[in-house]
């Protein structure tokens, strides 16, 4: 049986303010406030396994 897949179109944002922002969050790097917080979750999780 052939299964048809139907093309998807890339996300388009039309507001280059909009992409910058998003750009600058995403290369933003992490606190280490929050490093700090995911370790411990991380090791919390470790001890349940």
């Amino acid at each position: 049986m052939a299964v048809k897949v139907k093309p998807v179109q890339p996300t388009e944002i039309k507001d280059k303010k909009i992409a910058r922002e998003v750009i600058e969050q995403i290369r933003k790097p992490i606190p280490k406030a929050v490093e700090a917080k995911l370790k411990k979750e991380d090791d919390l999780i470790l001890k349940f396994f």
